[in-house]
């Protein structure tokens, strides 16, 4: 009987290879075939390099632009509504007419005397002829010069004081042309009337209201030269405006008070309209009480150490808080 062969062993065969599939590719094959990779990685340096180039630009400008500031926008002298550039004159066209932008103070007397040698022809006939000085060495800020040309003679004379008083005070002479004292009526840089010529203030204002609101806190009066007229307006005090001709008594007085005044349209008329006046005034003076010119003396003395006989004009910078005023020797520039 032939043998019948055994069955195989499972054991003993081997199963046939089986592939699931194709092997994995490299990362560089997977992500290079149009250049995906090479592609990505270009842009994203690319942009990093766009993104410090443009932030070290940008440092770079801020820091310029600190050490070398673009030039200041300031507000004028009563001579001046505004030094900060928020609220000086001469823009005009806003939604509140009393709104002042952008003036400088030599910018604003140019709308009343229009060109440098015009403002110092009248620098030269107060000087002259006003003050009766002929040597011409008491020195007046532009704006000044620039407002006083532009009253009547008498009421200009009025003003400064001239013919109605001699020189007072408990100090020897200090004039320029020999003039004893240093009192209103002296011309002595001492003397009241020398340090309003050449005493300049800038206020930092929104609008003739603001404006109003400041010199009130500096317990100022204010006097509205009437154009085409002899006569002036006298407010005397602001918390009640009521005006009133002012008298010869009046303007005497006035005299004896370190005044300042304002030239630039906007902020005359701003001022003019917030006490109520039914004219246009060109001009406006304020007068401040003696404890205010004690101050600002003592600044501008102190700011750098410079005598007052040494000095051609001191710009004062005003500050009003809390009903208060604080003052800061902004410029000064020495007689040449």
């Amino acid at each position: 009987m032939p043998a019948v062969p055994s069955a195989p062993n499972p054991k003993a065969v081997k199963a046939p290879f089986v592939v699931e599939g194709l092997p994995d590719e490299e990362f560089w094959d997977c992500y290079n075939r149009r250049l995906e990779f090479p592609l990505a990685a270009v842009a994203a340096v690319l942009v990093h390099v766009v993104i410090l180039v443009g932030g070290g630009y940008a440092l770079f400008s801020v820091m310029r632009d600190d050490e070398n500031p673009g030039p200041k926008l300031e507000l004028v002298a009563v001579g001046g509504m505004d030094d900060a550039g928020e609220g000086s004159a001469g823009s005009g066209g806003n939604p509140d007419p009393d709104l002042v932008r952008d003036m400088s103070p030599m910018n604003s007397t140019k709308s009343v005397v229009p060109v440098t040698a015009a403002i110092e022809q009248a620098r030269e006939n107060i000087q002259k002829i006003v003050l009766e000085d002929p040597s011409g060495k008491i020195p007046i800020a532009a704006s000044n010069a620039a407002a006083y040309s532009q009253l009547d003679d008498n009421l200009r004379k009025k003003l400064l004081g001239v013919g109605s008083q001699k020189g007072e005070g408990n100090q020897p002479g200090k004039g320029f042309d020999g003039t004893p004292g240093a009192g209103p009526g002296g011309t002595g840089a001492d003397s009241t009337r020398a340090r309003g010529l050449r005493w300049v203030l800038r206020f930092k204002v929104a609008n003739g209201r603001d404006y109003l609101e400041q010199l009130k806190a500096m317990n100022a009066e204010l006097l509205f030269p009437i154009p085409s007229s002899k006569d002036s307006i006298l407010i005397t005090n602001l918390g009640t405006p009521n005006g009133k001709v002012a008298s010869d008594a009046d303007l005497r007085g006035l005299a004896g008070k370190i005044q300042f005044s304002d030239t630039r349209r906007d902020a005359v008329q701003g001022v003019a309209g917030a006490v109520g006046l039914d004219f246009t005034p060109k001009t406006f003076f304020a007068f401040f009480p003696k404890g205010l010119e004690t101050d600002l003396a003592r600044l501008e003395t102190s700011y750098r150490n410079r005598r007052a006989e040494d000095i051609e004009e001191t710009v004062f910078r005003v500050t009003i808080r809390g009903g208060g005023y604080e003052f800061v020797v902004d410029e000064q520039q020495i007689k040449k």
